[in-house]
């Protein structure tokens, strides 16, 4: 497996640190090789072997370890007879019942370093939590972007991926960055991106939030994968619904949203009024960790290239470390307003300038913000049509580069 340097530089800067480091991301997005990649620096360092401790929580090695007790007993006592600094690296922490005490009480009894993982954005949000509050720093874990995607395909399959850019990028498009899809032959690709998903749904929302109607939560992620990109409500949603004889309050909905929000596999962009400077309550929009579930699981034979290039824009956007909403200025939508500390820029992303109005309808969006902030349009095209200061950029070079 190729080394993830955007996500490996964040946590060697962090080695030998106080603070607990915390790496949250959805199933199979390549957390458990994050771990080993940083045992590997470890070792590089001169760190005996003994003293780094790794347990996955997924392996029946550690099924007994059910608590905090449990994981003490068996930690107290690896570690009883070893001289000098113990690194501790949790895999699937969430797993292990009341863990943030344990975690706690190593910071004072122990002299470590500890790395936790796990499938749950809110794997710090219990009232347990506070016991580690403002001791950890927490890194958010997301599926290959297109740049590491061709890094593998460079670096694993060996391929010349020069001349291949376009050739590639279909493939990214078509399939997604799942890192262990990558060694799954095409025909087997989407196969394996629902059993994922099976996975996903079955232990990280029905198991961990104990719910009853599997079918329910299927039928609103599947609305939601078959609407990436769209606006969409609560309300909406359950009429969906209801016309499909499923009787389902906006509360459930909102309720099942937020569990798979939970799980990292769904990521809403709330929509704000640009003129008003407010952030609205409906209407906002959905997007997948990885796009290729859209192809997975509708199938709709890349019908809407479109929405799954604004996905995959999306998504680079978090990984920039943007927060990302969705403009209003006026009825015209902004696809992506996205601020960081020190930078504000909006985007509109479309598959092809392919006529005057689709030109006039994108850059106008743009054009009615009147202010003095970055303004880009990407899609796919390679001519250059920008314009009245607002960028245009082809969306492979957006992928490749840091400009934005």
């Amino acid at each position: 497996m190729i080394k993830r340097k955007f996500y490996l530089e964040k946590i060697v800067k962090l080695i030998d640190t106080e603070d607990i480091k915390v790496i949250t991301g959805v199933r199979r997005c390549g957390k458990t090789v994050l771990l080993k990649q940083i045992i590997d620096e470890l070792e590089n360092r001169g760190i005996a072997s003994e003293n780094i401790i790794y347990m996955s929580f997924e392996s029946s090695k550690y099924k007994n370890i059910r608590n905090d007790n449990d994981l003490d007993e068996f930690i107290f006592s690896k570690t009883n007879n070893l001289n000098g600094k113990i690194y501790l690296l949790f895999d699937e922490i969430q797993k292990v019942k009341n863990w943030e005490v344990s975690l706690n009480s190593y910071r004072v009894d122990l002299e470590c370093d500890i790395y936790i993982t796990g499938s749950n954005s809110q794997l710090l949000s219990g009232e347990l939590a506070t016991l580690i509050s403002g001791r950890y720093i927490s890194i958010n874990m997301l599926p290959f972007s297109f740049k590491e995607f061709l890094q593998y395909k460079k670096e694993i399959n060996r391929i010349d991926i020069k001349n291949k850019e376009l050739q590639l990028f279909n493939e990214y498009v078509k399939y997604g960055g799942m890192p262990s899809l990558q060694q799954v032959q095409d025909i087997d690709k989407f196969s394996y991106l629902e059993d994922i998903y099976s996975t996903i749904l079955l232990k990280d929302i029905i198991s961990r939030h104990n719910l009853r109607n599997a079918e329910i939560l299927n039928r609103i992620l599947t609305f939601i994968i078959s609407n990436i990109g769209q606006p969409v409500s609560a309300n909406g949603i359950s009429k969906y619904l209801k016309h499909e004889n499923l009787k389902v309050s906006a509360d459930t909905v909102l309720n099942y949203l937020s569990f798979s929000q939970n799980a990292c596999f769904i990521h809403e962009a709330k929509k704000e009024n640009l003129k008003g400077k407010k952030v609205l309550k409906t209407n906002g929009k959905y997007y997948l960790v990885d796009h290729g579930f859209n192809q997975a699981i509708i199938g709709n034979d890349m019908e809407n290239t479109g929405q799954i290039l604004e996905n995959i824009v999306y998504i680079e956007l978090l990984r920039k470390g943007y927060d990302v909403k969705v403009g209003d200025i006026n009825g015209k939508e902004v696809d992506f307003v996205c601020n960081k500390v020190d930078r504000k820029i909006y985007i509109q992303v479309t598959y092809l300038l392919s006529g005057k109005e689709t030109v006039k309808r994108e850059f106008g969006s743009l054009r009615a913000i009147g202010d003095d902030y970055e303004k880009y349009v990407l899609s796919m095209d390679n001519l250059d049509f920008s314009n009245a200061g607002i960028k245009h950029m082809n969306i492979i070079e957006f992928l490749k580069n840091d400009i934005i």
